[in-house]
């Protein structure tokens, strides 16, 4: 075959990172259920909140809500369960059980992941089922009492709200979050994972049914037997749109499971090395059970998307001289035929376990090496990128 040789190194050159933009789109449904916002979730707590001064808690009654209205602004519904013991007078009143429908309405300015601010416009309320407490065993409503009490609190209540909103926002209070996923999964080839990456994400709007923006991420795909599992960060970066570096290591014994299906042969009766001449490749039982064929080979690059190998040397043992020809020829055909796409790459991409979907993909191929432990690939995985939950 034609093509660029392999370069044989004791060590492949690291691959460098380059910055990804992904689109991406969540329903709203998705966005609660990964920030946890659950039934039985404690959303307030004034025994922590410095400025409130009697005992109040609320706790998610039913899932969020969330509505996009005119001019940016942005409500969301909170349906909370309400547990409070008001003092009036130095006098505890005891435990007052309510429920309402919370409204917080804001807007929204994210520019990265350091410059966005969530400015809470207003806070409001409305009662599910009104304030009440025991005396005696009996139901009392005391909305008369409580109503005064919340109102005077709400501004401090909103204050206390919008630094809370804020600061959950903030890269460290996100940093969880973004190491939730673990960034790799098993393939054929070994372990495909995701490099520790640097994220930030631009120009997250709301609609009707979710959230969208892109997300920046500058990382590459690594292929191997090893993984190294390193935490994420959000870091401020500049919009790119490059292509996905990617390398792929892969050991001989991946390496003569493809061959031995060009040969027809059991992997067992197929053995590989390498050194600066070339990969050694010996195959025994073709054509007959005591041929020995032992050929010489070189990877070679044929085109940006194929991988085939280069004969440089051919010796037959173990049958006569008659039968060398016929096995020569078998072991050239099998070798010719020999040769490996990178569409089985992408495919194998789409088995990916982040989400991540892959549109007008195209690999590309720019440097392949080999070594006394395996083959290296390196290169680019060019497409559209988007993710949806």
């Amino acid at each position: 075959m034609q093509g660029t040789p392999a370069q044989f190194l004791s060590a492949p050159p690291a691959v460098r990172s380059q910055t990804v933009a992904i689109n991406f789109s969540m329903c709203y449904d998705s966005l609660f259920r990964y920030f946890q916002l659950t039934p039985g979730k404690l959303l307030f707590d004034s025994q922590k909140q410095k400025g409130i001064d009697f005992p109040l808690q609320m706790a998610l009654l039913q899932p969020p809500r969330l509505q996009v209205g005119s001019q940016g602004n942005t409500t969301l519904e909170l349906p909370v369960k309400i547990d409070a013991r008001p003092n009036i007078a130095g006098i505890n009143t005891g435990l007052i059980q309510a429920k309402s429908n919370l409204a917080l309405t804001f807007q929204w300015n994210w520019q990265d992941i350091n410059h966005h601010q969530l400015a809470l416009q207003n806070l409001n309320y409305q009662w599910i089922s009104k304030p009440e407490m025991r005396v005696l065993g009996f139901p009392v409503q005391v909305q008369g009492i409580v109503d005064p009490l919340i109102q005077r609190q709400i501004p401090t209540m909103q204050e206390k709200v919008a630094e809370r909103l804020n600061q959950a926002l903030s890269p460290n209070a996100l940093l969880n979050h973004l190491n939730r996923v673990d960034m790799n999964y098993a393939s054929p080839f070994g372990q495909v994972s995701l490099r520790s990456s640097d994220v930030d994400v631009h120009d997250i709007t709301f609609n009707s049914s979710g959230i969208s923006g892109k997300l920046l991420v500058r990382t590459a795909l690594v292929l191997g037997e090893s993984v190294v599992n390193q935490p994420n960060r959000w870091l401020e970066m500049k919009e790119l749109n490059q292509a996905l570096p990617f390398q792929a290591s892969i050991d001989y014994n991946k390496l003569s499971g493809l061959i031995s299906q060009a040969f027809h042969a059991k992997p067992a009766n197929l053995q590989l090395s390498a050194d600066s001449l070339g990969v050694h490749v010996q195959v025994k039982g073709l054509g007959t059970s005591k041929a020995i064929a032992k050929i010489m080979v070189v990877p070679a690059l044929l085109d940006s998307s194929k991988i085939g190998l280069n004969v440089k040397g051919f010796q037959v043992d173990g049958v006569s001289v008659f039968l060398r020809g016929h096995v020569k020829r078998k072991v050239l055909k099998a070798l010719m035929a020999f040769s490996w796409s990178s569409s089985e790459a992408l495919h194998l991409l789409k088995q990916n376990t982040w989400g991540l979907i892959l549109s007008n993909g195209e690999l590309r191929i720019q440097q392949l090496t080999y070594s006394d432990k395996g083959l290296g690939v390196m290169g680019e995985i060019g497409g559209n990128w988007e993710v949806r939950k």
